[in-house]
């Protein structure tokens, strides 16, 4: 990944301020951050990474992209789980809804919303938990429960493999992921970026 490029272009994010995104995922950090919580959260991103903060960089990212193009990101790393090509029900269920948001495939989330051991049910109940505007009733959770269901995935993602340097690459791609989502892509980087899965999500 480009540490150059890699912060900047950020559409998605770029409104947020750093405080917003801290207070609420309740966030706190092993170090007191240089970034001002009137800063651009992408300052603080970009400085936790510096900080071989991955973990912190990750659920900030998480917390600080919109809930739509953060289930998108979850899904990518419930298919990291997966065989090539393989979904499941609940991973097919919350890409309907990313693609298309509405009550409809809303309401397909729910019966996966339940058990939300694996990646693509986490991204089931993110996705029921988002707000619509044509909402009867406003889901019961915190407004930060879908970021924290996102960074959840990433987490799983990051921990299925065993080996200290497969981790750090695994890291790196999701963080990358993470990114290009937030300038508006699809989250496909590197080798990833041949896939056929359309121009992004927003």
């Amino acid at each position: 990944m480009n540490m150059n490029s890699a912060f900047t272009g950020l559409v998605k994010i770029e409104k947020r301020s750093a405080g917003e995104v801290v207070r609420l995922g309740k966030a706190k950090f092993p170090f007191r951050p240089e970034t001002k919580p009137d800063d651009p959260v992408v300052n603080l991103i970009e400085e936790l990474v510096a900080q071989n903060l991955m973990m912190d960089a990750l659920k900030i990212l998480a917390l600080a992209l919109p809930p739509r193009e953060g289930v998108w990101w979850g899904c990518l790393a419930a298919r990291d789980m997966l065989e090539p090509e393989q979904k499941t029900k609940a991973l097919m269920a919350a890409e309907a809804w990313v693609f298309k948001p509405g009550q409809e495939t809303k309401k397909a989330l729910e019966p996966f919303a339940q058990d939300t051991e694996t990646a693509d049910m986490l991204m089931c109940e993110a996705g029921f938990n988002v707000p619509l505007p044509d909402d009867e009733e406003a889901p019961m959770g915190p407004p930060s429960l879908p970021g924290l269901l996102i960074f959840s995935a990433q987490l799983q993602s990051f921990y299925a493999h065993d080996l200290p340097d497969d981790i750090s690459r695994q890291g790196q791609l999701l963080l990358g992921r993470g990114l290009n989502i937030a300038k508006g892509g699809n989250g496909q980087v590197g080798e990833e970026s041949s896939s056929k899965m359309g121009e992004g999500v927003g």
